[in-house]
């Protein structure tokens, strides 16, 4: 994907104001051969106009007044003003500050939402970089596997293969239901009998070292993003905390998690004992619960109250650090979305389909649409914040 280039080369005398040469332009004595840069600019923003209309999801100013603008988090750079290409916007002075203020037609071109220094609006700043992206199935037969079952297959795969000596993943408490236990899984069993989500934070990180303090030192780990996130870290740290170590992230997709003795309460007063869910799962927006006597549903946003404050400050839906990322976000029922990051990821996956542990398809990046919808609403969410308090205060 190529970006339109508002700032192409100008000519010695534009120089002074832009730094740069023209093209076209042999030296400053010829000036008649300069491109009047009036004209020069207006053509590039046409161009980026285009770009944007073919390329992106243009957004209304009244989107940036209601994120940016109205949630004073603007920088008063004055970059939406002076690129509107019909000046329908003003800096307004009257409050004693630079505050970008509608006064003439918006036509909805998306430049002003794009140049904010605030805003997240391209694609590879939404959901990360990747290599390819999937549809996954599992063919192993498991009634507790969530949606496709990727993470489940793959992570048995390569413990069959001996790709790893053993993978974190989390597991529910036996003797408190739902409570999240990270678990050491060193056989294809013990990756099945954890399949299925946990919607509660889970101290993974404190399982993978006891794992390579012990002697193992080839393991995966599943983990959402703020787990990912410290794994990476002390990957690249120029210290030295993972020398001679070899972790393959699974990253899952993640708009929030939830205290334990927060669903604990929300059950109680829907009436119901969390000992008595057999199974939970989060779809396009709805939180559903399943019991002996069947499944009860309610718009996720109700759990707001129970969600945990660290999730309101992370913008990252995708889990941008993993080598693979998984979710149902974007993939039809029974299936999951997989996004291959690393070689090795893309590898991983190849082989498992190979063998016929999974079924995938490649997804064309352009039906990716759904992702990037939830990755903008968390990301963008960080700004409806006051200082000190969650998302839902």
């Amino acid at each position: 994907m190529s970006f339109p280039s508002l700032f192409i080369p100008l000519c010695p005398l534009a120089s002074v104001l832009y730094g740069h040469q023209l093209r076209g332009c042999q030296a400053h004595s010829n000036e008649r051969r300069c491109t009047n840069l009036t004209d020069f600019m207006e053509e590039n923003l046409v161009k980026a106009q285009a770009w944007l209309k073919q390329n992106t999801k243009r957004y209304a100013f009244k989107k940036l007044e209601k994120e940016i603008v109205r949630t004073e988090v603007c920088t008063e750079c004055g970059s939406c003003v002076s690129f509107c290409p019909v000046n329908a916007l003003t800096g307004d002075y009257s409050s004693g500050k630079y505050v970008p203020t509608l006064t003439g037609n918006c036509i909805s071109c998306g430049i002003c939402y794009t140049l904010c220094p605030r805003t997240v609006v391209l694609s590879r700043d939404l959901i990360g970089d990747f290599k390819s992206a999937w549809r996954i199935r599992s063919k192993i037969e498991n009634q507790t596997r969530q949606d496709g079952g990727a993470v489940t297959a793959v992570l048995a795969f390569m413990l069959e293969k001996h790709m790893i000596d053993g993978a974190i993943v989390t597991k529910q408490d036996s003797s408190k239901p739902w409570m999240p236990v990270p678990f050491l899984a060193r056989k294809r069993q013990d990756v099945l009998s954890s399949a299925g989500t946990i919607y509660t934070h889970s101290p993974i990180v404190t399982e993978m070292m006891k794992a390579l303090r012990s002697g193992l030192h080839n393991l995966a780990i599943v983990g959402t993003s703020c787990h990912i996130d410290s794994i990476q870290k002390m990957e690249r740290h120029p210290a030295g905390f993972f020398a001679g170590a070899s972790v393959f992230k699974v990253g899952l997709f993640c708009t929030e998690s939830f205290g334990y003795q927060g669903l604990v309460g929300f059950f109680q007063n829907a009436g119901l004992d969390i000992k008595s869910i057999g199974r939970m799962t989060i779809s396009s927006g709805v939180f559903s619960a399943t019991t002996p006597t069947g499944k009860q549903e309610w718009p996720v946003k109700v759990l707001g109250g129970v969600a945990a404050k660290s999730c309101s400050y992370c913008r990252d839906f995708t889990c941008k650090n993993a080598d693979i990322s998984c979710g149902n976000v974007g993939s039809d029922p029974g299936w999951t979305m997989v996004l291959a990051r690393s070689e090795q990821g893309e590898k991983v996956l190849q082989d498992a389909i190979t063998k016929g542990v999974i079924e995938g398809e490649r997804v064309d990046v352009k039906l990716l649409e759904a992702i990037e919808k939830s990755a903008r609403s968390k990301a963008m969410r960080y700004y409806s914040l006051k200082p000190g308090q969650g998302t839902d205060e």
